[in-house]
């Protein structure tokens, strides 16, 4: 009884150190560290609905970036957890963005300028982390999730311009034809 007691007291001091208590919020981050937070999974939602947005009502320039950013999208589901997963992701980020300045150069519209900027900060962000390593992951993780918050956001803006500025998109002016057997 005694043994059980004391072993069930030093887990208990254990539990407290590494989880701040508790019912501290830590309690979740430290024992479910896999878990997907509501921020990210809001992102997610966003992402989405802007790739099927960009893709049904926008015109070739919103369809080039969601081809863009969906490639970019499962090529950071498949280098997650890569051992040298922080300079793919900024190699990726770089290429991402000049893509997007060649976008907004060739275009006439003003959003990929602005989603350019958000990778390009993006990119930043991930060469500031390669450059200290003491910078916390939480924070870098956060910085990127926002700034491609923004990257979305934009896409969707420049959609929504689209179809306030009355233009067709161009999967109403796409003709469908059945492929004919020779």
């Amino acid at each position: 009884m005694a043994g059980g007691r004391a072993a069930r007291e030093r887990s208990q001091a254990l539990e407290t150190r590494t989880t701040r208590g508790r019912n501290s919020p830590w309690r979740s981050l430290v024992r479910r560290s896999r878990d997907i937070s509501p921020f990210l999974l809001a992102a997610h939602i966003i992402a989405n609905l802007s790739f099927a947005a960009g893709w049904f009502w926008g015109g070739r320039t919103e369809r080039f970036a969601v081809a863009v950013l969906i490639c970019d999208y499962a090529l950071s589901g498949i280098i997650d957890g890569h051992a040298n997963a922080q300079l793919i992701w900024a190699a990726s980020g770089l290429v991402i963005t000049l893509i997007f300045l060649s976008l907004a150069f060739r275009s006439d519209r003003w959003w990929p300028f602005a989603t350019a900027a958000a990778l390009s900060l993006g990119v930043l962000v991930a060469l500031l982390e390669l450059v200290d390593p003491g910078l916390s992951r939480y924070a870098v993780a956060s910085a990127q999730l926002g700034l491609w918050l923004v990257v979305y956001a934009t896409l969707l803006a420049g959609v929504g311009e689209r179809w306030l500025a009355g233009e067709r998109p161009v999967s109403d002016t796409a003709i469908w034809r059945p492929r004919t057997r020779s």
